[in-house]
Parts: C-alpha cells; sequence; structure tokens
C-alpha cells in the first residue's frame, strides 16, 4: 500500500481537482497488495475517513476498500466493524448490489444482533434506539391510511412484532424521553390490527 497516493487524493480533493483526486484514488486502491492490507488501512482508519455532505464515503473508497472490510467483519462477528457498516449505510442503500452480498441486512437487524451479542455497550444501545425511532417514523408516515412494515403494508404477524420491539424500545430508552412517541406507536398498531 502507498500511502503517498492517498495524500495525493486528499490534497486534490481539497483544491476541487476532481480527475486528478479521482486518479490518485485509483492509485491508491491499486497499491494494496491483499486483504490483509486492507483489513490494517481500513480498522486503523474508519474514524478519520471523511464523510460528506449526503453522508457518504466516497464512493470508490467505500466499494473497494472499506465494504469488503466491513462485510468481513459482518461475517465474523466483530462488533466494531458491525457498527461501522450500520453508520455507513447511506453507502450500502446507495449500492444495491454491494448491498445483496450481506443478504439485504437492514442497518436496525445488523444494530440488533450488536445488541445480542454486547448487551451493555452504550453506542449499540443508542443506536439501537435511534433507529428503532426512525423505523417508527416510516412504518407511520402514512398513518392514517396505514403501516408500512415491509414493502406491501403491515400483516397482523408484522404488527405483533412491532409491539415486541416497541417493548424492547423502550428498555432502551432510559429517560423517558420517548414515551410519548412509543405509545403512540403502540396505540397505532392496536388500531391497525383491528381493522
Amino acid at each position: 500500500m502507498n500511502f503517498e497516493y492517498y495524500q495525493e487524493f486528499l490534497m486534490c480533493q481539497s483544491k476541487g481537482l476532481k480527475q486528478q483526486s479521482k486518479d490518485a484514488l485509483e492509485r491508491f486502491i491499486c497499491s494494496f497488495s491483499d486483504f490483509s492490507e486492507k483489513q490494517t488501512w481500513v480498522t486503523e482508519n474508519l474514524s478519520d475517513l471523511e464523510v460528506h455532505s449526503n453522508g457518504r464515503l466516497r464512493n470508490e473508497l467505500f466499494e473497494e476498500l472499506v465494504f469488503p472490510v466491513l462485510a468481513d467483519g459482518y461475517k465474523n462477528k466483530q462488533v466494531h466493524l458491525m457498527i461501522w457498516l450500520v453508520k455507513f449505510s447511506k453507502n450500502l442503500y446507495q449500492n444495491q448490489p454491494l448491498w445483496h452480498k450481506i443478504h439485504g441486512v437492514t442497518p436496525y437487524e445488523i444494530i440488533r444482533e450488536c445488541y445480542d451479542l454486547e448487551p451493555e455497550n452504550t453506542e449499540i444501545r443508542d443506536l439501537c434506539l435511534q433507529l428503532g425511532l426512525e423505523g417508527i417514523q416510516y412504518a407511520i408516515h402514512e398513518w392514517p391510511c396505514g403501516i408500512l412494515l415491509g414493502p406491501d403494508g403491515a400483516t397482523k404477524e408484522a404488527c405483533q412484532a412491532e409491539l415486541v420491539n416497541v417493548n424492547f424500545l423502550r428498555t432502551l430508552d432510559h429517560s423517558g424521553k420517548y414515551e410519548s412517541q412509543l405509545a403512540d406507536y403502540e396505540n397505532k398498531l392496536h388500531e391497525y390490527m383491528k381493522r
């Protein structure tokens, strides 16, 4: 791996030199000798990688270096890499072929797996609550017409599973800050199931 190419990429990017930064990044990606070298560089630099205003990493960087390492971490249940996979979920949603490589598992499903592995980890608990609340907002965005849990609306079984999930989210909401939101969702689920 030739780190000078990465520094060149960063310099060209900061100057707005699009083609030169693209070329330097391509040289950097090609300079890795094997997967082990990619793993080392990615794990050492994850927190320093520049995320654009759209919440995503540069596509080539994500596809060629970051995703393979995070996907391997997910496969091997390495919690710290699974958390990063959740954090870079916008890159995954943008790139369906990559997302299918991890079987289309959602960020919430990944963070729930992390919770099962490390239930006392506060970062995981916070991400679980945040993603769970975002899921609720999506599920009820067409209310009162219906609740969306899946592509075709919610089944009775899906609503029952969501009621269990609401109770789980309550255990994460230590301050009770989101209790009214959770209770409202719970009421909507019950009402929807009665219809």
